[in-house]
């Protein structure tokens, strides 16, 4: 069946990656081999789903908490055209930020909730993303009436915001030889205490999941060093499990006198199997970088790596 896949990358963020350790995602290998065959069973033809369309935009400088993130979100999105290629078209929006005069919550002397109406006004700062969600819409419409092979939509939101553009698909198949599904994946972690599936977007939908299993999460994680001619794009330090443990891990291996640079500590140390190997301490059958999310894998990695900078800093210089 030939599929679209349209994801809404801030709905996907905020309902389902942010907090987590989950953020280095690999989204065209969760949806493709983990998420969209449970809609489908082993009726499902892999092979068939069109590249998917992912809509996204670079947070501002004057609005970040951490001063990390643009570059962080930058490096992301570096990783993943460098692994998925064509099989993921990104489509950019963009931040804005504005100053907005809304009514403030107020209580009176009673403690009773005083109306919008008769509060007084305060001013703050607008965030919205723009454009995201109209690019979705217009997206999905133009490619469910032009393309003649297109059999199926996926949306991977949990906003109502598309919802015209799904009624205007159902409209078309209620007046066109030719059906376009939708299909509808809710970017909700399994069991989330407090989110669940937009009803209103069940209700328009052919089939919906209703969430996503961290485990697919787990196993959807991109590479934390991809090589590139240009400079490789590296995980944040920030979004590993482990993040101070990591850190403490970078520095000591990309300090100059043991490997000299972040890079070289992942390209020549973490990611090498078999990596360097230290006298009397446990082996590993795998790499050093496969254990930084497990609890007492990357306290092994600690050690061998404290063992292999002393070892580095006590040889003589070349």
């Amino acid at each position: 069946m030939k599929t679209r896949v349209y994801i809404d990358g801030y709905s996907f963020y905020y309902n389902c990656l942010k907090g987590t350790h989950f953020k280095w995602l690999n989204i065209h290998e969760l949806l493709e081999k983990y998420v969209l065959p449970r809609s489908h069973g082993n009726n499902f033809t892999l092979h068939e789903i069109e590249p998917i369309k992912f809509f996204t935009a670079e947070i501002l400088p004057n609005v970040a908490s951490d001063p990390n993130s643009i570059n962080d979100q930058r490096s992301y999105n570096k990783a993943l055209k460098l692994v998925c290629g064509s099989k993921i078209k990104t489509i950019p929006g963009k931040y804005q930020c504005n100053p907005v005069t809304y009514p403030a919550y107020e209580l009176d002397k009673n403690g009773k909730e005083i109306l919008p109406k008769d509060s007084s006004r305060v001013k703050v700062w607008k965030l919205e993303e723009k454009k995201s969600d109209v690019n979705v819409a217009v997206e999905a419409v133009f490619d469910a009436l032009l393309d003649p092979n297109l059999e199926q939509i996926v949306f991977v939101t949990n906003d109502t915001d598309i919802l015209p553009a799904l009624e205007k698909i159902r409209a078309f198949n209620d007046i066109s030889d030719r059906k376009v599904k939708i299909g509808y994946i809710a970017p909700i972690v399994e069991n989330h205490p407090t989110r669940r599936p937009n009803g209103e977007l069940v209700n328009m939908a052919d089939w919906t999941i209703g969430s996503i299993q961290e485990a697919e999460l787990i196993l959807s994680q991109l590479p934390p060093y991809v090589a590139n001619r240009r400079g490789p794009a590296l995980k944040p330090i920030s979004w590993f499990k482990y993040p101070v443990k990591v850190e403490e891990i970078l520095t000591l291996l990309s300090d100059k006198e043991v490997l000299g640079s972040v890079p070289k500590a992942w390209k020549d140390y973490l990611l090498t199997d078999p990596h360097y190997k230290v006298k009397g301490l446990p082996e590993h059958k795998c790499s050093l970088a496969d254990l930084l999310n497990d609890e007492q894998g990357i306290e092994d990695v600690l050690i061998h790596t404290r063992a292999f900078a002393e070892f580095k800093r006590s040889q003589p210089n070349e």
